[in-house]
């Protein structure tokens, strides 16, 4: 038997929970730098190249990563991954593999100590 709750109080029950999910979203849909693109893009080239001190890859998106995503500090097209690191690595397998199988990514970019390309820290395929 359900407990009887006057009119227009079931209606107050449900708009913190409301209220509750669209904070939880809210992250998702806000946009900055350092988090994922809201939509994902093809991989239009990879280049590896020698760095003034390490070895990286260059990989542009088609079309660009939004502007709204990219850190002010480090605009160049061209996002770095550092070949150095087991994390870049990792990166540049991924980002691979989408090129080669022509799928889509999202990428989440911050600034690299060393020039004004963005470092790619996080990609979903």
């Amino acid at each position: 038997m359900k407990p009887y709750l006057p009119y227009g109080e079931s209606k107050m029950l449900k708009s913190p929970l409301l209220i509750v999910s669209l904070l939880f979203f809210s992250g998702y849909i806000s946009a900055a730098p350092g988090e994922l693109m809201p939509v994902a893009k093809k991989i239009d080239s990879i280049m590896i190249q020698a760095g003034a001190v390490n070895p990286e890859a260059l990989i542009v998106i088609e079309g660009g990563v939004p502007v709204t995503h990219i850190p002010s500090e480090c605009n160049a097209p061209h996002n770095t991954v550092d070949l150095t690191t087991e994390h870049g690595k990792s990166v540049f397998s991924m980002a691979l593999a989408a090129r080669l199988a022509e799928k889509p990514v999202r990428l989440a970019l911050s600034c690299t100590s060393n020039g004004d390309r963005p470092l790619i820290k996080n990609i979903l395929l």
